[in-house]
């Protein structure tokens, strides 16, 4: 009998502590899921946020001057490669070799087209001119691309900055200007998201997304100044 009590008693006992145990998880549960869902909200919100047309053109405009001062590097190595080997195979100027024995310009221009044909020289400065040109259209479409946000007015900046560093001497007027104003919105925009509070909630999905670009924009520059490729100039 004993142990029959025992075995009745056990099962509601743990039962009960079972109840109870569950209706603490289930709130905690209950909590955490609530809270994960407003992280999760928040999060897509920022990513969700359309960026701003000018940062999109930035971006563009990276890739395209990176593919150009690649290709221009690679089209000048490939010409010095073959210019090495047109100089290799010419004879050498000793006094038994008239003039009869230099080689004709028809001649040099077969090589070199020979040449040519083996390294790709052509085609890749045909692909240079192509990233050029992209990049050249870009750098023009900044005058009739409006700012939406503090990223697209950097981003319009940055854009200018890198081109006319393209044109030769940057430290004369307006180019110092332009890197100072530069310089001046992107403290602001430091500043700025240094003052926000911690809950974004009270913030617009908006503002939300363009603060994001601002911090992307960010990591790319310091104290300022714009980190770009110098690219070779062509002769």
């Amino acid at each position: 009998m004993a142990d029959s009590d025992n075995t009745t008693a056990l099962p509601f006992v743990t039962q009960e502590g079972r109840r109870k145990s569950c209706a603490v998880d289930d709130d905690t549960r209950g909590g955490g899921a609530a809270v994960a869902t407003r992280l999760t909200e928040r999060f897509a919100a920022r990513l969700l946020a359309p960026l701003d047309p000018c940062v999109v053109l930035l971006q563009e405009w990276e890739q395209a001057h990176h593919m150009a001062v690649v290709l221009c590097r690679l089209q000048q190595r490939l010409e010095i490669r073959i210019r090495n080997a047109l100089r290799a195979s010419e004879p050498s100027g000793g006094p038994g070799n008239d003039q009869q024995s230099a080689p004709q310009p028809a001649d040099q221009q077969a090589r070199w087209n020979e040449l040519d044909q083996e390294v790709g020289y052509s085609r890749a400065r045909a692909a240079e001119a192509q990233a050029v040109e992209a990049e050249e259209e870009i750098f023009d479409a900044v005058a009739t691309t409006r700012a939406q946000s503090l990223a697209g007015v950097i981003a319009k900046l940055k854009i200018i900055a890198g081109g006319g560093d393209n044109m030769g001497d940057t430290s004369a007027f307006p180019w110092p200007q332009i890197q100072s104003v530069l310089a001046d919105l992107q403290a602001l925009g430091d500043r700025g998201a240094d003052a926000q509070p911690a809950d974004s909630r009270r913030q617009p999905a908006g503002d939300r997304g363009l603060d994001g670009e601002t911090n992307r924009l960010r990591a790319s520059m310091s104290d300022g100044t714009i980190a770009r490729e110098s690219q070779p100039r062509r002769s």
